[in-house]
Protein backbone atom coordinates (compact mmCIF):
# COMPACT_ATOMS: atom_id res chain seq x y z
CA UNK A 1 0.00 0.00 0.00
CA UNK A 2 2.93 2.37 0.62
CA UNK A 3 3.98 2.22 -3.03
CA UNK A 4 0.40 2.79 -4.16
CA UNK A 5 0.13 5.75 -1.79
CA UNK A 6 3.29 7.28 -3.25
CA UNK A 7 2.05 6.82 -6.82
CA UNK A 8 -1.32 8.38 -6.00
CA UNK A 9 0.23 11.28 -4.13
CA UNK A 10 2.82 11.97 -6.83
CA UNK A 11 0.17 11.85 -9.55
CA UNK A 12 -2.20 14.08 -7.57
CA UNK A 13 0.60 16.57 -6.91
CA UNK A 14 1.46 16.92 -10.59
CA UNK A 15 -2.18 17.16 -11.70
CA UNK A 16 -3.09 19.66 -8.99
CA UNK A 17 -0.05 21.79 -9.76
CA UNK A 18 -0.82 21.83 -13.47
CA UNK A 19 -4.46 22.79 -12.93
CA UNK A 20 -3.68 25.40 -10.28
CA UNK A 21 -0.91 27.08 -12.27
CA UNK A 22 -3.02 26.90 -15.42
CA UNK A 23 -5.72 28.72 -13.47
CA UNK A 24 -3.17 31.34 -12.42
CA UNK A 25 -1.58 32.10 -15.79
CA UNK A 26 -3.79 30.38 -18.36
CA UNK A 27 -2.33 29.55 -21.77
CA UNK A 28 1.01 31.02 -20.80
CA UNK A 29 1.76 27.86 -18.81
CA UNK A 30 4.13 25.65 -20.78
CA UNK A 31 4.87 21.94 -20.54
CA UNK A 32 8.16 21.73 -22.43
CA UNK A 33 9.57 18.21 -21.85
CA UNK A 34 13.25 19.19 -21.60
CA UNK A 35 13.10 21.91 -18.90
CA UNK A 36 10.46 19.89 -17.07
CA UNK A 37 12.74 16.84 -17.01
CA UNK A 38 15.72 19.00 -16.08
CA UNK A 39 13.88 20.55 -13.14
CA UNK A 40 12.45 17.23 -11.92
CA UNK A 41 15.78 15.39 -12.09
CA UNK A 42 17.70 18.25 -10.48
CA UNK A 43 15.17 18.44 -7.64
CA UNK A 44 15.48 14.71 -7.00
CA UNK A 45 19.26 14.85 -6.75
CA UNK A 46 19.47 18.09 -4.75
CA UNK A 47 16.62 17.22 -2.37
CA UNK A 48 17.99 13.86 -1.27
CA UNK A 49 21.48 15.29 -0.82
CA UNK A 50 19.98 18.10 1.27
CA UNK A 51 17.94 15.65 3.36
CA UNK A 52 20.99 13.51 4.04
CA UNK A 53 22.95 16.56 5.20
CA UNK A 54 20.40 18.79 6.95
CA UNK A 55 18.90 16.22 9.31
CA UNK A 56 22.25 14.97 10.72
CA UNK A 57 23.47 18.57 11.01
CA UNK A 58 20.33 19.53 12.93
CA UNK A 59 20.86 16.54 15.24
CA UNK A 60 24.52 17.44 15.79
CA UNK A 61 23.69 21.05 16.68
CA UNK A 62 20.43 20.63 18.63
CA UNK A 63 20.53 17.03 19.84
CA UNK A 64 17.65 15.54 17.87
CA UNK A 65 16.59 15.03 14.28
CA UNK A 66 13.78 16.93 12.64
CA UNK A 67 12.27 13.90 10.88
CA UNK A 68 12.64 10.21 10.18
CA UNK A 69 11.24 8.39 7.21
CA UNK A 70 8.94 5.52 8.12
CA UNK A 71 8.50 4.08 4.60
CA UNK A 72 11.49 2.43 2.87
CA UNK A 73 14.03 4.52 4.82
CA UNK A 74 17.62 4.96 3.64
CA UNK A 75 20.62 7.00 4.81
CA UNK A 76 19.90 6.48 8.52
CA UNK A 77 16.17 7.20 7.97
CA UNK A 78 16.92 10.67 6.58
CA UNK A 79 15.72 9.73 3.08
CA UNK A 80 13.13 7.35 1.61
CA UNK A 81 13.49 5.14 -1.46
CA UNK A 82 10.14 6.57 -2.56
CA UNK A 83 11.92 9.89 -3.11
CA UNK A 84 12.31 8.74 -6.71
CA UNK A 85 8.58 9.31 -7.14
CA UNK A 86 7.82 12.00 -4.57
CA UNK A 87 10.71 14.41 -5.14
CA UNK A 88 10.53 13.97 -8.91
CA UNK A 89 6.83 14.88 -8.79
CA UNK A 90 7.66 17.92 -6.66
CA UNK A 91 10.20 18.87 -9.32
CA UNK A 92 7.45 18.88 -11.94
CA UNK A 93 5.37 21.07 -9.63
CA UNK A 94 8.34 23.42 -9.25
CA UNK A 95 8.64 23.64 -13.03
CA UNK A 96 5.03 24.85 -13.25
CA UNK A 97 5.21 27.04 -10.14
CA UNK A 98 8.29 28.90 -11.33
CA UNK A 99 6.45 29.95 -14.47
CA UNK A 100 3.57 31.36 -12.42
CA UNK A 101 5.88 33.10 -9.99
CA UNK A 102 7.86 34.70 -12.82
CA UNK A 103 4.65 36.19 -14.23
CA UNK A 104 2.75 36.99 -11.04
CA UNK A 105 5.35 38.10 -8.51
CA UNK A 106 6.71 41.63 -8.52
CA UNK A 107 9.51 43.50 -6.80
CA UNK A 108 11.42 41.67 -4.10
CA UNK A 109 9.05 38.72 -4.23
CA UNK A 110 10.26 37.98 -7.76
CA UNK A 111 13.78 37.25 -6.53
CA UNK A 112 15.55 34.12 -5.34
CA UNK A 113 14.90 35.17 -1.75
CA UNK A 114 11.20 35.93 -2.29
CA UNK A 115 10.53 32.74 -4.21
CA UNK A 116 12.49 30.69 -1.66
CA UNK A 117 10.39 32.10 1.17
CA UNK A 118 7.14 31.23 -0.61
CA UNK A 119 8.25 27.75 -1.62
CA UNK A 120 9.93 27.15 1.73
CA UNK A 121 6.56 27.58 3.44
CA UNK A 122 4.49 25.86 0.75
CA UNK A 123 6.52 22.64 0.55
CA UNK A 124 6.26 21.58 4.21
CA UNK A 125 2.95 23.20 5.15
CA UNK A 126 1.01 22.09 2.06
CA UNK A 127 2.71 19.17 0.38
CA UNK A 128 4.32 17.41 3.34
CA UNK A 129 1.10 17.62 5.31
CA UNK A 130 -1.03 16.37 2.39
CA UNK A 131 1.52 13.65 1.62
CA UNK A 132 1.58 12.38 5.18
CA UNK A 133 -2.21 12.47 5.37
CA UNK A 134 -2.37 10.44 2.13
CA UNK A 135 -0.04 7.81 3.56
CA UNK A 136 -1.85 7.72 6.89
CA UNK A 137 -5.19 7.23 5.16
CA UNK A 138 -4.06 4.61 2.64
CA UNK A 139 -1.38 2.70 4.53
CA UNK A 140 -1.81 3.64 8.18
CA UNK A 141 1.70 5.04 8.57
CA UNK A 142 3.52 8.32 8.24
CA UNK A 143 5.68 8.78 5.18
CA UNK A 144 7.99 11.17 7.06
CA UNK A 145 7.41 11.41 10.80
CA UNK A 146 8.42 14.77 12.26
CA UNK A 147 9.79 14.48 15.76
CA UNK A 148 8.65 17.98 16.82
CA UNK A 149 4.95 17.76 17.63
CA UNK A 150 4.01 21.36 16.83
CA UNK A 151 1.99 20.29 13.76
CA UNK A 152 0.93 16.81 14.78
CA UNK A 153 4.14 15.18 13.47
CA UNK A 154 2.87 15.78 9.89
CA UNK A 155 5.56 18.43 9.42
CA UNK A 156 7.07 21.11 11.63
CA UNK A 157 7.52 24.86 11.58
CA UNK A 158 11.11 24.16 12.60
CA UNK A 159 11.84 22.78 9.13
CA UNK A 160 10.77 25.96 7.31
CA UNK A 161 14.12 27.80 7.67
CA UNK A 162 15.97 24.75 6.32
CA UNK A 163 13.57 24.57 3.39
CA UNK A 164 13.98 28.25 2.59
CA UNK A 165 17.78 27.99 2.62
CA UNK A 166 17.90 24.75 0.60
CA UNK A 167 15.40 26.04 -1.96
CA UNK A 168 17.38 29.25 -2.35
CA UNK A 169 20.53 27.25 -3.12
CA UNK A 170 18.56 24.89 -5.35
CA UNK A 171 17.06 27.73 -7.40
CA UNK A 172 20.51 29.23 -7.98
CA UNK A 173 21.87 25.85 -9.10
CA UNK A 174 18.85 25.18 -11.29
CA UNK A 175 19.19 28.55 -12.99
CA UNK A 176 22.81 27.71 -13.72
CA UNK A 177 21.84 24.33 -15.17
CA UNK A 178 19.34 26.06 -17.44
CA UNK A 179 22.14 28.09 -19.03
CA UNK A 180 23.80 24.92 -20.36
CA UNK A 181 23.10 23.95 -23.96
CA UNK A 182 20.08 21.68 -24.29
CA UNK A 183 21.49 18.21 -24.19
CA UNK A 184 19.06 15.38 -23.64
CA UNK A 185 21.65 13.55 -21.54
CA UNK A 186 21.75 16.15 -18.75
CA UNK A 187 18.39 15.29 -17.11
CA UNK A 188 19.24 11.59 -17.47
CA UNK A 189 22.63 12.11 -15.79
CA UNK A 190 21.07 14.10 -12.95
CA UNK A 191 18.33 11.52 -12.42
CA UNK A 192 20.83 8.65 -12.52
CA UNK A 193 22.99 10.53 -10.02
CA UNK A 194 20.02 10.93 -7.70
CA UNK A 195 19.08 7.25 -7.90
CA UNK A 196 22.72 6.19 -7.36
CA UNK A 197 23.10 8.47 -4.34
CA UNK A 198 19.76 7.36 -2.96
CA UNK A 199 20.47 3.64 -3.03
CA UNK A 200 24.10 4.02 -1.97
CA UNK A 201 22.72 4.62 1.52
Amino acid sequence: MEFLASVLFATALVLFSYRFNRWLIGDRLRADPYPMALTASAVLLLAIIAESLVNPAYEAWLGNKLWEYRVLPLHDRNVSALAVLVWTAYGVHLYFARQSMALKLTGRWNSYAGKSLILGCEAPLVFEVSGNLTFLYLSGTYYAYYLPSDLGHLTSLQVVPAYVLCIFIGLVILRRLETFPRRSALPVVLFAGGVTFLFAG
